[in-house]
């Protein structure tokens, strides 16, 4: 009895014993507990704190790129429709064609247009000026677009030297700044300027030269072909004497000589385009050059026979294209800078070969449109095809 009482003591000790030791362990585990929370949640505060700003900051390039990815985007499609304009640099023309100055029949009244020896569209005032008539010539006549005659608005007092006269006219340009005409008056070897308010007070403002083509540039530079000294002049405003800027290397057909040059053209970056008479070509010269780039070469004749063409009028278009009048070919020829040959833009036909539209071509012109004018000159009259935008 006496064991088993101790025997139970001895279990109740036991137990004394262990309880407590339970008792801390459970202490120490729910300690552990909350420091082990504890540490999560820092680490959880310190992982946002770090990786907050990361995202923010990559949201932040992701947007940027976004917006870099849209702006190349827009500068692409701009560009595919800039190479898309560009690769289409070639004016067309409608054949069916409206005249615009003459009857059809020789004649010497301002109605008429013939030996018409150069022409000058104006787009703003809605005019065409007609150089040369038939007999002696000696004015120049403008023409309102739509009206069935002209008017003098320079010359019309005979042939003659006098300040009031003209005498054999070849080439006129528009002074648009000044309101002035300025022509070419070759037979009396000198370039005057008449006003286009009143057909009064014309001024010599080159003497001495034996002009075949006059032109303005965007700075009111004027600058003459003459045929004696086989070159183009460039005189500043007010200037008496000039300076060459294409030819003087006596004539010839090599790159830096012209061969009696004629029609000129001086594009936005002050490039000349000079054509040759003699040779049938065209040359472009590019400011301050030595010599020139020859644009056209030797042309093929229905005949197969390869020869320089019997070039008469030429005008450029805003792509820097070349286009010539061939007359005895009776055609319109584009040539392009580096093109090895010229492309037929508009065959004038004839009654053999149909549409026949036109027969001897000499000055052509274009107007900010592109609309294509033509001196017809065996049928005595001007045409214009306008530009097919399709």
């Amino acid at each position: 009895m006496n064991d088993k009482k101790q025997n139970n003591d001895d279990f109740h000790s036991i137990n004394v014993e262990i309880t407590p030791t339970s008792t801390d362990q459970s202490r120490i585990s729910k300690k552990f507990l909350w420091i082990t929370i504890g540490v999560v949640v820092t680490l959880i505060i310190l992982s946002i704190s770090i990786s907050l700003p990361i995202v923010m900051k990559k949201k932040a390039d992701v947007s940027q790129i976004t917006t870099i990815t849209t702006t190349t985007a827009a500068i692409t499609t701009e560009e595919l429709s800039i190479t898309s304009m560009s690769n289409n640099i070639y004016l067309k023309w409608k054949l069916n064609f409206s005249i615009v100055a003459g009857e059809g029949v020789y004649g010497g009244g301002v109605n008429h247009a013939s030996d018409v020896e150069a022409i000058y569209v104006d787009d703003e005032e809605q005019t065409i000026y007609i150089v040369g008539s038939p007999y002696e010539s000696d004015r120049v006549v403008g023409r309102k677009f739509g009206e069935k005659s002209g008017e003098i608005v320079a010359g019309g007092n005979g042939q003659g030297n006098n300040l009031d006269q003209l005498r054999d006219p070849s080439d006129v340009t528009v002074d648009k700044k000044n309101n002035l005409l300025i022509i070419c008056d070759q037979g009396n070897n000198r370039v005057v300027q008449w006003s286009r308010q009143r057909r009064i007070d014309p001024e010599i403002i080159i003497p001495k030269i034996k002009c075949n083509g006059v032109t303005i540039d965007n700075d009111g530079d004027i600058y003459v072909s003459e045929s004696q000294t086989d070159t183009v002049k460039q005189f500043k405003q007010g200037e008496a004497e000039g300076t060459i800027v294409a030819g003087g290397n006596g004539y010839g057909d090599n790159p830096n000589q012209l061969n009696n040059p004629t029609f000129i053209f001086v594009d936005k970056q002050y490039s000349i385009y000079v054509s040759d008479y003699r040779r049938g070509r065209v040359t472009k010269w590019i400011k301050n050059a030595k010599e020139g780039i020859i644009v056209t070469n030797e042309s093929i004749s229905e005949s197969g026979e390869s020869r320089w063409p019997d070039s008469f009028g030429m005008a450029v278009d805003h792509f820097g294209n070349v286009y010539v009048s061939e007359y005895e070919n009776k055609r319109i020829v584009r040539w392009s800078e580096k093109s090895t040959e010229g492309y037929i833009v508009i065959d004038g036909g004839s009654f053999e070969k149909p549409p026949q539209l036109f027969d001897k071509p000499t000055a052509i012109s274009l107007d900010r449109q592109g609309n294509l004018y033509i001196v017809d000159r065996h049928e005595y009259r001007i045409l214009k095809f306008d530009v097919d935008v399709n």
